[in-house]
């Protein structure tokens, strides 16, 4: 059995498809007091030549675990709108249907793969990105991700957003569509983090936060891509009105 079909996976899938006219993970770089500030460059993320080994967060159970290649372009009779067929190497869900709800869960399972502190290890962020984009794409994002990362460590005083005292946590939560076309596709997903040191300064500790990211994904003939990504409108809170613009996704998914 493969290890990722053994452990606990989140699958996000769409609970329904409507239509809205129209930053949390990639360019967050946080000052230490926990506002948001723009990202400065640093060295540019390495390369893994070969996946490296999946964290506990990256796992994930599938409905139709299959990996037989086939154009995934209609849902099966009684499956959830948008459902992936599969999971990577990294435990990503891929394999989605041809649709708006295929292009919908795709953002909503591609960011929150992105957002995972786990993934955003420098020697890890190149591969998991050129799992689910193309080659030109993953170099550029996981360069900005890299340079985000650095600052906000910098910013924090500690050597990673992986260090022990570090809380970097970023969920994803709902999603909004912007555009729609049937080889393209603009989601706004709707995002919550805490970032901050725990056990250090009062200034320091984790804040909440609520922003969003813009996805956009292509259809490449058997699946959808990611093709962009990047930080759109900070909040809105749930007390707010705005918040009832975006749709909820369903997480699918339960120990084995």
């Amino acid at each position: 059995m493969d290890w990722a079909t053994r452990r606990l996976i989140l699958v996000i899938a769409v609970t329904a498809i409507v239509m809205l006219p129209a930053g949390v993970g990639i360019g967050w770089a946080l000052a230490s007091s926990g506002s948001s500030a723009s990202p400065t460059p640093q060295a540019q993320a390495s390369q893994a030549s070969t996946p490296p080994s999946p964290t506990q967060s990256t796992v994930a159970v599938v409905p139709s675990p299959s990996a037989d290649g086939g154009d995934h372009t209609a849902e099966p009779a009684g499956s959830l709108p948008g459902a992936p067929s599969r999971v990577n190497e990294f435990g990503i869900p891929v394999g989605y249907p041809h649709t708006q709800a295929g292009a919908i869960s795709a953002c909503g399972n591609y960011v929150s793969a992105y957002m995972n502190s786990g993934n955003r290890e420098p020697s890890r962020i190149r591969a998991v990105l050129n799992s689910i984009s193309a080659a030109d794409v993953a170099e550029r994002l996981s360069k900005a991700i890299g340079d985000a990362d650095a600052k906000t460590a910098q910013n924090f005083g500690i050597p990673s957003i992986n260090s022990p005292q570090a809380a970097f946590n970023l969920r994803v939560v709902g999603y909004r569509v912007q555009d729609f076309a049937s080889n393209k596709a603009l989601i706004q997903i709707w995002a919550t983090g805490s970032v901050g040191v725990y056990e250090g300064s009062p200034d320091l500790s984790p804040q909440e936060n609520w922003g969003t990211d813009i996805c956009t994904v292509t259809w490449n003939g058997e699946d959808w891509k990611l093709a962009d990504a990047g930080n759109g409108p900070n909040g809105p809170v749930p007390t707010e009105r705005a918040s009832e613009q975006f749709q909820r996704f369903l997480l699918q998914g339960a120990p084995a």
